[in-house]
């Protein structure tokens, strides 16, 4: 299930001063900032500050948002506010900031009076509050739209929802199994940088520990799996190497949970020659993703920690890699060896079968081959680009209805939304996207490039 965002809400309007005497509204003017955080409620858990109105309220706020560590920090005003409201709370928070400059009506009636201006003349204090923001050197996002506009609503949940996503990559824990595939730069990168910028952590799970629980599953386990698997999937494979796979799919699942990992990868090749295993482990990293935990291949942390993002936001992810450009359908083959996640196949035509590629002690492994079910996706490459700089690479397309061939993989045919195949390899190559990448099926770039605000990052849309 999707983490709920913390969200802090600050409401705030110049009511009263030796000078403003509209005391009178103070009721009306609390109401209207308690309807409007209850209007966040859908998207997450509310920390209400009231109706801030002087320094020391927006001090209290500040103190109440911290304590609380929410996610995103909301502040609309009202009506006109002294730019040092405001800023107090900037300056004693951390949290992202998003500003709705929102009011309930469209436009001033003829016979509307000044009761009316002190709920929706918000816009007044809004050139201050925004330069307090940007004189702090505190980014934030930015909604102007009607209170109740559809359109307005569905900005400010992408806003939200990012935040989310924040939360949860502040909370991940990443397994890794040996270490990422040899040679392969793009896999490259700084721990350490990742936790302090990102957000996630990863930790080693020795393999030691995968083969010996696999050894102690009992068999009556693994064969409760097994009919399972069979009743879902066309199984095509030699059944003693299939056992042999569901019994390190399940001692992965087993030792991922117990260990409270979110999500998992793996140097695939690092059982090959273990006799208690002897298998690679598509089939199990596959198996992972159909049931919610984000897994990549080939030890590759970064498109793991893709994955997590993705499926915040989607409920469900996979690995893809570039594979064979299709200039006459002006597309691009995806696929991978063996991984994916078959929850994104055409229900009843995902099959198992043995790899083809990577032989241990005991044959060929099991994997999946099926097509992705088509449908319009968002592609996802997490990247560093020098000094531990890192950038979200994202693009949208559609997945195209592709008969799959016999390679004992998962595949597709991806379409950009508007560039040509030729332009959209150009942008991707040129971007530093990485050669594997996270997926999912829906529109999320309004999202992703609020995360990677957040996150202070780049964030490069091909």
């Amino acid at each position: 299930m999707a983490v709920k965002a913390k969200i802090g809400v600050c409401v705030m309007a110049l009511l009263e001063d030796d000078y403003n005497k509209t005391g009178h509204m103070r009721e009306a003017a609390t109401a209207a900032a308690r309807e409007i955080a209850d209007t966040f409620a859908q998207w997450g858990e509310v920390v209400h500050a009231g109706l801030v109105e002087e320094e020391w309220q927006a001090a209290a706020a500040a103190r109440a948002f911290n304590a609380a560590d929410v996610d995103l920090i909301v502040m609309m005003e009202l009506a006109y506010t002294k730019g040092l409201v405001p800023a107090r709370l900037i300056i004693d928070t951390t949290a992202p900031v998003l500003v709705w400059n929102a009011q309930k009506i469209r436009r001033l009636g003829e016979q509307d009076g000044f009761d009316v201006v002190m709920l929706n003349s918000g816009m007044a204090g809004m050139p201050e509050l925004t330069a307090v923001l940007l004189r702090t050197g505190r980014d934030y996002a930015l909604v102007t739209s009607l209170f109740d506009d559809p359109d307005g609503r569905r900005r400010v949940q992408e806003v939200v929802q990012a935040a989310a996503v924040r939360r949860k990559l502040r909370e991940t824990r990443v397994a890794l199994v040996g270490h990422n595939f040899e040679g392969m730069t793009d896999l490259m990168f700084d721990g350490l940088s990742m936790r302090e910028t990102l957000g996630p952590v990863y930790w080693p799970l020795e393999p030691e520990k995968v083969a010996v629980r696999a050894g102690e599953l009992s068999q009556d386990l693994v064969d409760r799996v097994m009919a399972e698997e069979r009743a879902k999937y066309t199984v095509d494979m030699d059944p003693a190497v299939f056992e042999r796979s569901v019994r390190l799919a399940v001692a992965l699942e087993q030792l991922v949970r117990e260990n409270k990992f979110d999500a998992f990868c793996a140097f695939d090749q690092v059982w090959l020659s273990d006799p208690r295993v002897g298998v690679i482990p598509s089939y199990g990293t596959g198996r992972l993703c159909e049931i919610g935990i984000p897994a990549a291949p080939e030890g590759d942390v970064n498109t793991a920690v893709a994955q997590v993002i993705l499926q915040e936001l989607a409920g469900t992810a996979t690995t893809l890699e570039n594979y064979v450009i299709d200039y006459d359908q002006d597309a691009v083959m995806f696929s991978h060896d063996g991984h994916g996640n078959p929850a994104m196949g055409t229900p009843g035509e995902v099959k198992v079968k043995h790899s083809i590629y990577y032989h241990g002690v005991h044959g060929f492994g099991a994997g999946f081959e099926f097509a992705y079910k088509p449908g319009h996706i968002t592609n996802l490459a997490l990247v560093t680009t020098g000094l531990n700089q890192w950038r979200f690479v994202i693009s949208e397309g559609e997945l195209l209805p592709f008969p799959p061939r016999e390679i004992s993989a998962p595949q597709t045919l991806f379409r950009h939304d508007t560039l040509s195949i030729a332009d959209w390899c150009d942008g991707w190559l040129r971007a530093g996207a990485t050669h594997h990448q996270g997926a999912a099926y829906g529109s999320w770039t309004p999202q992703l490039m609020h995360l990677a605000d957040m996150l202070g990052i780049e964030a490069v849309v091909v």
